[in-house]
């Protein structure tokens, strides 16, 4: 791991810093600021169909790709023509708009539009993924070319020029605020006071919180009487890397394995596969979206990976299965 990607590292979890390095990056949070400011004085632009943000308030991961994928199945069960905007963090030319249909077939377009695009896509059959930086280009596009009526903004909390009906912000429980500052010395995007933009929040890993009542007193204190949906990510399968072959849960659960990943909260997954009782004879994490290469897998016993791991690896060993996350109500996922 180089030097970037250990410090990188030790802002996301609120370690102490060196007073130079910690001072550097203080300043640095000023251009941050000027940007956001310049944008949210910017005209916005509306478009001829609903839009849907989910976003978030830090940098990394808060699992807002699973709640993406949920509302997204809602809208089409509702008989909506659904297409998912997305910058396609890591894919080439950002700046190039690119379309793909949903479907399993889209997890051979992971190098076109970046690993969480091609996740969702893979997800929602019957739905589009639109890959573009500029986001109201997308919209037009999927609104001009598929007729779509429902236009779900992924990442989208900080995208302000495109005018949304709902503002969705996706807070993980387990380190909601960071160290308290600002990107880069923090993790924090903007103030806490940007929540009120937001119209609800969705609080994901509850159940692997300890101490929830701060975090939702600290919110209703920001945005009193902002609705908020507590949920946590709820295992729901695991399938075979290689070939794509679905197993049951119940033959992974008390298994020796190792684990390894590439996202922005490893805790969390670690967390998950503790709960699950697996056992974990190794955990090896990599920086956010870095791919994972057959070299760095053992050929014997189970390895297990997130799916965006999953969907970035080339020639994938047998021995390799990925794990199906999807949100449920904190209260109800335990009856799962």
């Amino acid at each position: 791991m180089s030097f970037l990607d250990q410090l990188a590292e030790k802002v996301r979890r609120g370690d102490p810093l060196p007073f130079p390095v910690a001072t550097v990056l203080s300043a640095a949070t000023l251009i941050v600021r000027l940007g956001m400011w310049n944008r949210l004085r910017q005209p916005r632009v509306r478009v001829p169909a609903r839009v849907i943000s989910f976003g978030n308030i830090t940098a990394g991961g808060t699992g807002k790709t699973p709640a993406v994928i949920e509302r997204a199945r809602t809208e089409m069960a509702a008989g909506h023509k659904v297409a998912v905007l997305t910058r396609g963090y890591g894919s080439p030319n950002p700046g190039e708009l690119r379309i793909i249909e949903g479907g399993p077939s889209a997890r051979d377009k992971v190098d076109q539009v970046g690993d969480e695009a091609a996740l969702i896509a893979m997800k929602l059959p019957g739905a589009i993924v639109v890959r573009c930086r500029d986001r109201v280009a997308a919209a037009q596009a999927a609104i001009e070319t598929h007729a779509c009526d429902t236009l779900i903004l992924d990442d989208g909390f900080q995208y302000v020029r495109l005018e949304r009906d709902e503002n969705i912000c996706v807070i993980d429980a387990t380190n909601p605020f960071g160290n308290g500052h600002l990107i880069p010395r923090g993790i924090l995007r903007e103030p806490l006071a940007a929540l009120q933009r937001a119209t609800h929040l969705i609080l994901t890993r509850c159940d692997q919180c300890t101490d929830l009542k701060s975090t939702l007193d600290t919110l209703e204190k920001t945005c009193p009487g902002l609705p908020i949906r507590q949920t946590r990510h709820t295992p729901t399968g695991i399938w075979r890397v290689h070939d794509g072959s679905a197993y049951s849960l119940d033959e992974f659960r008390s298994k020796p394995s190792v684990a390894m990943c590439a996202i922005g909260n490893p805790e969390g997954f670690r967390k998950t596969l503790h709960d699950m009782n697996i056992k974990l004879t190794e955990f090896r994490t990599f920086p956010d979206h870095a791919q994972i290469r057959a070299d760095d897998i053992s050929r014997s016993g189970t390895v297990i990976v997130t799916e965006k791991d999953a969907i970035r690896m080339k020639a994938a060993p047998e021995n390799v299965f990925a794990l199906t996350i999807e949100l449920r109500e904190a209260e109800q996922a335990g009856n799962e």
